[in-house]
């Protein structure tokens, strides 16, 4: 169920940890947190699936959520993500289907930042819209930079026994 309403306070601490958040003052997160919905969820839950039309940012508030690959019965969990955690932003700015589903493991509340409230931002307040976008891309580069290191582990431990992660075709 979403709701449109003022924020508790021990919201406020945790918004100053979100990474996309980074660097804006209590004012700037207001009115970015003025344009989400808080939005409760129990564990079992599923918030977004793999290959689905991606049009909102997670935040999460409260509790806990498990980002997974492949079906429900046979799947891959990549990460869990407790409050400051922030989901859907690499399919929402890149107007991508999901790349994974997220599962909530434990009892949740969640700001939810839609494509729509996120025009609103750049429409009000291009600055604003402008310092969100960077932080958005500044995570993706982190996380992207820690794919990289996973792989090449992989790569490593695959290369001893004289195969390789990464063909002549392959597009790198």
């Amino acid at each position: 169920m979403q709701k449109k309403r003022e924020l508790p306070e021990f919201v406020k601490p945790v918004l100053k940890e979100v990474k996309i958040l980074s660097g804006f003052n209590d004012a700037e997160i207001e009115k970015i947190s003025g344009n989400c919905m808080v939005t409760e969820y129990h564990a079992g839950d599923i918030i977004m699936e793999e290959n689905t039309p991606a049009s909102e940012i997670f935040i999460i508030l409260k509790g806990r959520v498990s980002i997974y690959l492949g079906p429900k019965n046979d799947s891959v969990e990549l990460i869990e993500f407790g409050p400051g955690g922030c989901i859907g932003e690499v399919s929402v700015i890149g107007i991508l289907n999901h790349s994974a589903s997220a599962l909530v493991t434990e009892d949740a509340l969640l700001l939810v930042l839609s494509r729509n409230s996120l025009m609103e931002i750049f429409n009000s307040d291009k600055d604003l819209f402008s310092m969100l976008i960077l932080n958005i891309a500044r995570e993706l580069a982190r996380r992207l930079f820690h794919t990289n290191e996973i792989l090449m582990q992989y790569g490593k431990h695959c290369s001893n026994k004289k195969s390789s992660l990464i063909t002549p075709q392959s597009p790198l």
